[in-house]
């Protein structure tokens, strides 16, 4: 059992209310609520580096979206700079969503 659920595994066996279990279920998910971190200048540098030269290789996106860290890796298919936007398997990814990537080898 992970540390930050065992707070709230006090309170399981106590279904007594019919909302309850919905609350719970939400104060759940507000705990694993992330934060975007904000780039540092060499961080984006970095990205800006790979994206510029990028030649088809299988690469490894990290990226923030609603309040979650995901990860995608493959082969970007479009770039789009007037929208802002990466296109990877499937996933459409905004620009400033992304928090770090890198060339798979």
């Amino acid at each position: 059992m992970r540390h930050e659920d065992r707070g709230m595994v006090k309170y399981a066996p106590y279904k007594s209310l019919v909302e309850q279990a919905s609350y719970l279920a939400r104060i759940r998910e507000e705990h694993r609520y992330v934060k975007k971190r904000q780039l540092s200048q060499d961080q984006a540098e970095e990205i800006n580096e790979i994206l510029t030269h990028y030649d088809g290789e299988v690469i490894r996106l990290e990226y923030w979206k609603s309040g979650k860290m995901l990860e995608e890796c493959g082969v970007i298919w479009k770039i789009d700079p007037f929208q802002r936007m990466i296109y990877i398997n499937e996933a459409k990814i905004a620009l400033n969503a992304l928090q770090s990537l890198s060339i798979c080898d």
